[in-house]
């Protein structure tokens, strides 16, 4: 597979077939899109869809498909936390035969182990060919059990950190049900791995997710879809279960930018961490460009999980053939190196690592070219990490809007590998100046606090939290810090009071957090579009309709609740959810109501 994807014959089959809007697994020779080869030659590698052909080789053998368990596990102890991509790995799962170039493992195998999943038959090979290929063979751990396919990222394992602080494997129903045998592969891979494992039936695919890992996740409708048709859940029962066996919070779902496809978020927006989003832009004529400009404005204007607004950058994605966009945001995140899959243009692949390094200050970012990767399926589709147990974790969500000093901070230390923390240290300084230390104290439940102390005058102050632990392992907040810091407006107390923002500053919505009773919520459109904003109590009624789904002019709105309901009565004390539908997106943003 040395040709180019922009002169690949199956791209601009496929280009041509996504353009009438037919489904890829129906088109071609035999209903089969024309095949990828493996690297070595070894076999036609199955598409991201299924295909008739795959259907055809289990008529009337279904009973003998691989099947997992017929009840689903119970969700994992609660509180449960989805790990977020680039967070600690010690590794990364492939499958063998490869739809990866050899450079890219020999890259890999210098920070993670490489976890194979191979069949039995083809572990000789396997072993020959990657050593051949000049793979670090001591970095690699075989998985001999029978696949169906390359899509790691899609039936892979998803991780979570249980109440415990344990690591553990959520296996979701693979929404390929004609490839049993790669549904089974996260299940054998928690027993190999010594995990412990929660399969859930509702259907699902890793490209189709991301997480922040602090609670907050975004899918297309895909998931909404395919659960009513698969499992016959509404979209409360998938919100539900989301909550249960991966511990979102909120739950963000969007309409697809594209009618055909896979329908995958992988394909046009990605977590950089939680509050970076890169999203996808493609060149004015494209059918995509003014819903991919819309959502990146109204995103823009959304908060993320730390309070703040998200940083929404882009990528421009040019024409690799067919009017297909280069799909850049297919890109693997890996502790602190981000690989980009590459097209073959030497201008637009040397602005989109730019774009990740502007994005992503701090990280390593390299970029690998390979002939099978196409519009919608490349690096990220065929490789999935695998999390470190025992990694330290630091959370930290910097103030809002300006601060009178001194800046009192905390953070949350996890050292999941049961070693005792040895620092907890806030490091800061003014703008272009010496860097101080200031120890951070334990307050208990894993929460530190620290202090930087109050000006003589108004500075704009960087600062990052650093700790360690017995173990070896350290972690900072931001994660690439002192490359990366957070940065803060510090004022000198003469300029207002202490601990309070010296003046009304524009910050994200919903505002004030908790409320009593007013509260407000921004968002922005680049183009005039409808839009329905309510608010629901805990039981997820509606309480208030701010606006009824109408069509809403461009730019900033700042709409006010003033807690009370539709019908002009004071709501009373708890938590309400604004819930925000615009440009194919269904945002939600808790509240609380304090009386």
């Amino acid at each position: 597979m040395n040709r180019t994807a922009a002169a690949s014959p199956r791209l601009l089959l496929l280009s041509l077939i996504l353009a009438l809007g037919l489904s890829p697994a129906l088109a071609g020779a035999g209903g089969d899109p024309p095949p990828e080869r493996d690297v070595d030659g070894l076999e036609d590698l199955l598409p991201r869809r299924e295909t008739l052909r795959e259907r055809e080789a289990w008529r009337g053998r279904e009973a003998q498909m691989p099947r997992r368990g017929t009840a689903a596990d119970p969700p994992p102890a609660a509180p449960v936390r989805n790990v977020a991509e680039w967070e600690p790995a010690t590794g990364v799962l492939i499958r063998y035969p490869l739809g990866l170039p050899y450079a890219l493992l020999r890259d890999l195998d210098d920070v993670v182990t490489l976890h194979v999943v191979v069949s039995s038959g083809s572990q000789s090979t396997a072993q020959t060919n990657l050593t051949n290929n000049g793979v670090d063979m001591g970095r690699v751990q075989f998985l001999v059990r029978s696949n169906d396919s390359i899509w790691t990222r899609d039936y892979g394992p998803w991780y979570v950190f249980d109440g415990a602080g344990e690591l553990a494997v959520v296996d979701h129903t693979y929404n390929r049900p004609y490839r049993p045998n790669d549904d089974l592969i996260p299940i054998y891979f928690a027993q190999q791995q010594g995990l412990p494992v929660h399969s859930h039936d509702m259907y699902h695919t890793g490209g189709n997710y991301m997480t922040d890992g602090a609670h907050v996740g975004s899918s297309t409708r895909l998931v909404y879809d395919e659960a009513a048709s698969a499992n016959g859940m509404d979209e409360a029962e998938v919100d539900q279960l989301m909550a249960d066996y991966y511990g979102l919070q909120q739950y963000t779902v969007v309409d697809d930018i594209e009618s055909g496809g896979i329908h995958h978020i992988d394909t046009w927006a990605k977590f950089l961490d939680e509050e970076t989003v890169l999203v996808k832009q493609v060149w004015p004529a494209h059918h995509t460009y003014a819903a991919l400009e819309q959502r990146a404005t109204l995103l823009a204007s959304l908060t993320a999980s730390t309070g703040r607004n998200y940083r929404v950058h882009r990528v421009v994605c040019q024409d690799i053939g067919g009017g297909s966009p280069a799909s850049y945001t297919n890109s693997l995140l890996l502790n602190r190196r981000i690989y980009v899959p590459l097209f073959g243009n030497a201008a637009g692949d040397t602005a989109a690592l730019q774009a990740y390094r502007a994005a992503a200050p701090g990280h390593d970012v390299r970029g690998f070219a390979y002939g099978g990767f196409l519009t919608d399926d490349a690096l990220h589709c065929r490789t999935m990490g695998v999390f470190d147990r025992g990694m330290l974790r630091v959370e930290h969500a910097p103030p809002l809007g300006e601060v009178v000093g001194p800046a009192d901070l905390q953070a949350r230390v996890e050292a999941h590998s049961g070693e005792a923390l040895t620092a907890v240290d806030l490091c800061w300084r003014p703008v272009g100046g010496e860097w101080a230390v200031v120890p951070m104290t334990a307050q208990g439940g894993g929460v530190h606090a620290g202090a930087i102390p109050a000006p003589p005058a108004d500075t704009d102050v960087e600062y990052y939290v650093q700790a360690a632990d017995a173990s070896g392992r350290t972690a900072s907040s931001p994660r690439a810090a002192p490359v990366a810091t957070h940065t803060l407006r510090l004022l000198a107390p003469a300029t207002g009071v202490a601990g309070a923002p010296a003046s009304p500053v524009r910050v994200p919505a919903p505002w004030p957090n908790p409320c009593n009773p007013m509260v407000s919520f921004r968002f922005e459109l680049r183009e005039a579009a409808p839009v329905r904003l309510v608010v629901i109590d805990a039981r997820g009624r509606q309480v208030r309709r701010l606006l009824d789904g109408g069509q809403h002019p461009a730019g900033p709105t700042d709409l006010v609740w003033d807690g009370r309901d539709d019908t002009g009565r004071p709501a009373s004390s708890g938590v309400y959810t604004f819930v925000l539908e615009a440009a194919g997106l269904r945002y939600r943003r808790p509240v609380t109501l304090v009386r």
